[in-house]
């Protein structure tokens, strides 16, 4: 991302100020959750409480730790990774190769190693933790938000799963830890006409919901978890339009440098 990087250019000083504008977020968070362009917030949510608890991005960035769940799937299903090699350390990968290779031991010991694990040993873990660029956390709330500028396309895989939204990802791990909260996730992404959300992050947005990529990116889940963590997804809007949304509360695209001084 270079001079552009998207976390100093456009995440930094649009959260930042909104921040610095109300602290508590009542006067903007359900606002911006009406921006994506298929938020499902009703407008009549407008009294409920969304007193920010927790707000972390940029250097304070959150990581959500993957699903115990995910980890097991995946350590009982394996497969060779699609980038990169095994392991730097040489008895992790041979470890690994015989994993991949079908050793029942190895499955079993990689099982085992989930719930007990005193030597924090790793060849097991197949998925580290998620970092949101925003994660704001509410009594009634847990919004995850991806920021992007430069980058032309979503990330939709991981080192050992060839089918991994970003941000079914996202939303996966914030559903670990929300108990009764809702989840909302989106994307703000950079327009190139003024405000419009560019045509290839709709066309990216459609496939994150996709039966095929809910499927794929939740193998851990069930048919209502998948189905509750695909409608946590509310769609994407633009840098420009959350400028021009929060106009009266003194953001406006000025604001946004073209790059890093």
């Amino acid at each position: 991302m270079g001079n552009r990087n998207s976390t100093v250019t456009r995440v930094n000083p649009v959260i930042g100020h909104l921040l610095r504008a109300d602290p508590t977020g009542q006067t903007w968070l359900p606002r911006l959750l009406r921006l994506p362009n298929d938020s499902r917030l009703p407008i009549t949510e407008t009294s409920c409480d969304y007193h920010i608890r927790e707000c972390c991005f940029g250097e304070n960035e959150k990581a959500l730790a993957p699903p115990l769940a995910l980890l097991s799937w995946l350590i009982r299903h394996p497969r060779n990774p699609i980038s990169g090699g095994l392991s730097k350390d040489p008895a992790k990968a041979r470890i690994r190769q015989e994993w991949i290779d079908g050793s029942t031991s190895r499955i079993r010991e990689g099982l085992s190693l989930l719930s007990n694990n005193p030597f924090s040993v790793d060849w097991h873990v197949f998925e580290g933790p998620t970092r949101p660029d925003v994660f704001i956390e509410t009594d009634r709330y847990i919004v995850v938000i991806e920021g992007k500028r430069t980058e032309r396309s979503d990330t939709t895989s991981t080192k050992w799963m060839p089918c991994r939204h970003q941000m079914l990802r996202h939303i996966d791990c914030a559903w670990e830890i929300r108990g009764q909260k809702d989840v909302f996730g989106f994307f703000i992404v950079e327009s190139v006409d003024g405000s419009n959300v560019p045509e290839q992050w709709n066309s990216y947005a459609k496939s994150t919901t996709a039966e095929v990529s809910v499927k794929l990116s939740l193998p851990h889940r069930g048919y209502e978890e998948t189905l509750h963590i695909s409608r946590a997804f509310i769609g994407v809007t633009t840098w420009q339009t959350v400028c021009d949304a929060f106009h009266d509360m003194g953001l406006h695209r000025g604001m946004l440098p073209d790059v890093i001084e």
